[in-house]
């Protein structure tokens, strides 16, 4: 009797042992399964998700109520950073400003906006009803210049001026890195110019002066829009455009810029378009001529197939200006130093909209990690990780077990009596 006893205590122990090592093996799977699900769920792919947008919506509305004072200080705040947009030219920050009322006002401020906003633009958009509706919060001398900048219906304070002869220029060293550049609020806006425009540039280029080859190349790749067949995702025009003016202000963050000239290498050689280029701009033809010769020029040198990462950034970029107008975009992309960068810009730009341009205007950089990904688990990351808590479970009651057994063991039982 005893010795059976013996056999089955042994052969339950060896079984035990057994699960005990299989769940050491199967739980660091497991664990890796689910923790690398969930991070690629916490990627930012090139459209955002909708649980991305109302997420990072969320963190904007959180971080402007980061934002507010005291609570007998926080109207007067508020006033004064949409009267600083203002002051500086920065009409899509002080509407964002006055969209983010509710949260860095107090809470009988918060109330009365939300109560007058239908009344304040009774058949608006419900952004232009808390406009409306904040106004009446604002000191008369702050409302007024809001009101007047507001007056042109067509143009937005910071955008009525344009870079003057922008596509005509020879790229100089930019001095300061402060310059704003600004353009017109219209929508598929340009400063390209035309190829004749870029004759001079390249002739400079090709006599090694001071043009850059990437303002050159983004320029002439940009005047090819009728050309190409890019998606339809894709303002060309507009995309290079901002490039182009960001480059000439040195708004371009060196690592993006760098992986722009990598991915335009690939599209548009170098020393593919010199050769070329030397060909077609020979000094007994007309400007006229070289125009159309430079053109050629351009095409021949381009590989079609190798746009594709091209036309993936130029998407985004096309959506921040969509969802925020150009000078906030080149606000935003001041900011982007490689494709995720990138991507998160267009998050925060299409979650906030105006609201992504204040925040940018008083806290730089940072608004970019107001994006957030919404992490949604899949049907198999919630199998995955309810496996990895069965095997913890059985884990955790195969290390109980076996402390029950050990407690219960004859030296131990003698050990506990002496």
């Amino acid at each position: 009797m005893d010795f059976g006893k013996r056999q089955s205590r042994l052969s339950s122990g060896w079984t035990q042992a057994a699960i005990f090592n299989a769940m050491l093996l199967l739980l660091p799977v497991l664990a890796a399964n689910v923790v690398s699900g969930v991070f690629a769920a916490r990627d930012f792919p090139q459209t955002p998700r909708p649980a991305a947008l109302e997420a990072t919506r969320a963190e904007i509305k959180s971080q402007f109520a980061d934002l507010a004072v005291e609570d007998e200080q926080r109207r007067g705040h508020w006033a004064s950073l949409v009267d600083l947009q203002l002051r500086e030219r920065n009409m899509p920050a002080a509407r964002g400003f006055l969209l983010a009322a509710p949260e860095m006002l107090d809470a009988r401020d918060r109330e009365a906006v939300e109560q007058a906003a239908p009344q304040a633009v009774p058949f608006g958009t419900k952004d232009e009803q808390l406009i409306g509706a904040a106004l009446l919060f604002l000191p008369n001398d702050v409302r007024v210049r809001f009101e007047t900048a507001s007056r042109p219906p067509s143009m937005d304070l910071g955008e009525t001026a344009l870079i003057a002869d922008i596509e005509a220029e020879p790229d100089p060293p930019v001095e300061s890195t402060s310059e704003r550049v600004i353009f017109p609020a219209e929508r598929g806006f340009s400063v390209l110019g035309s190829f004749e425009d870029l004759v001079r540039n390249g002739r400079d280029w090709l006599a090694g002066e001071t043009t850059q080859s990437f303002s050159l190349r983004i320029t002439g790749l940009g005047l090819l829009t009728d050309q190409l067949d890019a998606p339809p995702s894709v303002d060309l025009r507009e995309a290079t455009s901002l490039l182009k003016a960001a480059d000439r202000a040195a708004r371009l963050q060196p690592e993006f810029r760098e992986q722009l000239s990598q991915d335009m290498d690939g599209a548009l050689s170098e020393p593919v378009l010199r050769a070329a280029m030397t060909e077609a701009l020979t000094p007994t033809s007309t400007t006229a001529e070289q125009a159309v010769a430079l053109e050629e020029a351009f095409l021949t040198s381009l590989n079609v197939e190798a746009l594709g990462p091209l036309y993936a950034q130029f998407a985004q970029i096309n959506e921040i200006v969509d969802a925020t107008g150009p000078v906030a975009a080149l606000a935003m992309l001041e900011h982007v130093s490689n494709e995720t960068d990138l991507r998160r810009a267009r998050l925060v730009a299409e979650s906030g909209g105006d609201r992504a341009v204040a925040l940018e205007a008083i806290t730089g950089r940072n608004v970019l990690y107001s994006a957030r990904t919404g992490v949604e688990l899949s049907r198999e990351d919630v199998l995955e990780i309810m496996g990895l808590a069965a095997a913890a479970m059985a884990l955790f009651w195969m290390v109980m077990l076996s402390f029950q057994r050990y407690m219960r063991s004859p030296v131990r039982m003698l050990e506990y009596y002496e």
